[in-house]
């Protein structure tokens, strides 16, 4: 992913970031869920955003309810790059999907939910 993000100007973490903005409402998200999402602490999570904000891939604005909270939001920078991230990911999916069987992908999920449990206890 990280080779991909290169021709962009960016890393695969930026990558993952847009797509996971891009499908939320209004590509808007809070910085904590963002951390939630990808299993890093918040200085991680500021450091990348800063670079992000930086590239003017996205804005960071305090939350509107609760001053708190702040709100991550892709440009229309970022936005144009979202077909290119989600074919990428797609494509690479279908590439490693065609690596199992039906059974095998279940098997992985099922680990894959369990071991999220595990960590949200």
């Amino acid at each position: 992913m990280n080779q991909f993000a290169k021709k962009y100007d960016l890393t695969g973490v930026q990558m993952s970031m847009i797509d996971y903005l891009s499908r939320c409402p209004e590509h808007r998200a809070p910085q904590k869920a963002l951390e939630n999402e990808f299993n890093i602490q918040r200085s991680t999570t500021t450091i990348i955003l800063q670079r992000m904000e930086k590239r003017r891939l996205i804005v960071r604005q305090t939350n509107s309810q609760d001053r708190r909270i702040r709100d991550v939001q892709l440009t229309e920078q970022a936005v144009a790059l979202i077909p290119v991230i989600n074919d990428y990911i797609n494509q690479h999916q279908k590439q490693l999907r065609q690596q199992f069987t039906s059974a095998e992908l279940e098997t992985v999920v099922k680990v894959l939910e369990a071991l999220r449990r595990i960590d949200h206890e």
